[in-house]
């Protein structure tokens, strides 16, 4: 069991150029490619919701005023009549793009589809 350990050890001295913990360049490139991973994965995600981040937000907005004052059916019935109302806005593509964020009914897409978290 030392061994394996050791063996582990090295390795990791290894991948860190000899040194048995990352140098602060290390770290700070490791925090530079993970933020850019994850501003591209927000962007990639971003483009498979076929509207700006204006209307998103008209469209929140709009849904939340309508699950307060009638609450949630568990359909996107108010959703789907903000997005008719807009003209060019194709529904199916509206509709997987708020899936991809987790805007399931009106209610998860007032929850999950802040358009903070859509757009950064």
């Amino acid at each position: 069991m030392a061994g394996e350990r050791e063996g582990m050890g090295e390795v990791a001295r290894r991948a860190n150029g000899g040194q048995a913990h990352p140098s602060a360049p290390d770290r700070a490139r490791r925090r530079q490619l993970r933020d850019e991973y994850k501003r591209a994965e927000r962007e990639a995600r971003a483009a498979s919701l076929p509207m700006s981040r204006e209307q998103l937000e008209a469209l929140v907005e709009f849904v939340d005023a309508l699950v307060i004052s009638d609450g949630c059916d568990h359909t996107l019935r108010h959703t789907r009549s903000w997005v008719d109302g807009q003209g060019g806005l194709e529904w199916g593509a509206v509709a997987g793009g708020l899936a991809e964020f987790g805007g399931y009914c009106d209610c998860e897409v007032v929850m999950n589809c802040d358009p903070v978290d859509v757009f950064g």
